[in-house]
């Protein structure tokens, strides 16, 4: 059994969001990981963090600790708050919504379409367009589709498997209601 703050830590190493240096600190500074899983606190202990190829063999040793899925919300939640908040590279983020959403998480669909696809476009196409005002006149509605999104995650209406779906993403569980799943896709009328 991997403790979850290990199997968080790890993946914070993996992501880049915690350098090797820090990781190796946490570790010698919590004592009760050798007694939860002597075999994999041996293996930590033992591997040489100071070399400059360290990062790589960590990501091929250590990975198959880590439940990439449980942290999958999070890594979204992330993108969403960016969008929110402006901050960061927040037209990253919202470029990512169509990433996700191409990957199989159709709860993001609306985003992923409305905001995320004309994004990707804008950027990668000669059009005359500054992305930076395509951006500009997503705002206030991007914030009210981003806030629903983020409410299905954070109350627990999207619960992300282990198991891969076809398109690359993970298979979640969509407890939303039917009111819900509506405001989450694009509507479309015909002519």
């Amino acid at each position: 059994m991997v403790p979850f703050s290990l199997e968080q830590k790890i993946h914070q190493v993996i992501t880049g969001k915690l350098s090797l240096k820090d990781f190796e600190q946490w570790m010698y500074q919590n004592e009760d990981l050798a007694s939860v899983n002597p075999d994999l606190y041996l293996e930590l202990i033992s591997f040489d963090y100071s070399h400059e190829y360290s990062l790589k063999a960590f990501q091929l040793s250590f990975a198959k600790y880590v439940g990439f899925h449980k942290f999958e919300a999070d890594l979204i939640k992330e993108c969403l708050y960016s969008i929110i908040n402006r901050d960061g590279d927040y037209i990253h983020s919202i470029r990512m919504l169509y990433e996700f959403y191409f990957i199989g998480y159709e709860f993001l669909q609306k985003l992923g379409l409305s905001y995320g696809l004309w994004v990707m476009h804008a950027q990668t196409s000669d059009s005359h367009g500054d992305v930076n005002d395509i951006v500009e006149s997503y705002y206030p509605d991007i914030v009210y589709d981003t806030k629903n999104a983020l409410h299905w995650l954070e109350s627990g209406n999207i619960v992300f498997k282990a198991e891969k779906c076809d398109l690359g993403g993970f298979e979640y569980d969509d407890l939303r209601s039917e009111d819900e799943k509506i405001k989450g896709y694009v509507i479309t009328t015909e002519i």
